[in-house]
């Protein structure tokens, strides 16, 4: 009896871990912006170089990011909001329109003290990028959207930044 609790307990105790999701470096600051938009915006950054905001896909948050995050931070500052209704942003009653997540970002990246950006997003992310890029002339020109999976190895997307 007692082998078949301390197997049950281990097990769980070694799923949790098999299923735990990397994190930011410590390095990384943290805060909540608020988006003239009405939602409060939670935001990570770190590292020194030209601004890329990582904008993460449905269903995750910021920490889908950290694989890459952790590269790009040698020679770029990262950006990593989590979108409203997602993580430890706010989750207002409307405003999920992508136009208007895209403001968000804006916001954030603003109250960041940053103004040009590349953005790279995932999944609903794309959605928002497109959205951040097609109407914010502050985004660099020659940027794009790149579509990528957060947990792809970093050295294969070092290509679309300077």
């Amino acid at each position: 009896m007692l082998r078949r609790f301390l197997a049950i307990v281990l097990l769980t105790i070694g799923a949790t871990f098999i299923h735990a999701q990397p994190s930011l470096p410590p390095s990384f600051q943290a805060k909540t912006v608020h988006s003239p938009e009405a939602a409060d915006i939670f935001v990570r950054w770190g590292g020194k170089g030209p601004v890329v905001v990582l904008i993460h896909g449905y269903a995750e948050n910021s920490d889908s990011w950290a694989p890459l995050a952790a590269e790009l931070m040698k020679d770029h500052t990262v950006v990593v909001p989590d979108l409203r209704g997602i993580g430890r942003s706010s989750k207002p009653a409307d405003g999920y329109d992508k136009k208007t997540q895209a403001k968000d970002m804006r916001a954030v990246v603003t109250s960041l003290g940053y103004d040009k950006t590349f953005v790279v997003a995932h999944d609903i992310g794309n959605m928002v990028a497109y959205a951040y890029a097609s109407f914010d002339k502050h985004v660099t020109e020659h940027a794009h959207p790149c579509v990528l999976r957060p947990n792809q190895t970093p050295q294969l997307h070092r290509r679309p930044f300077p």
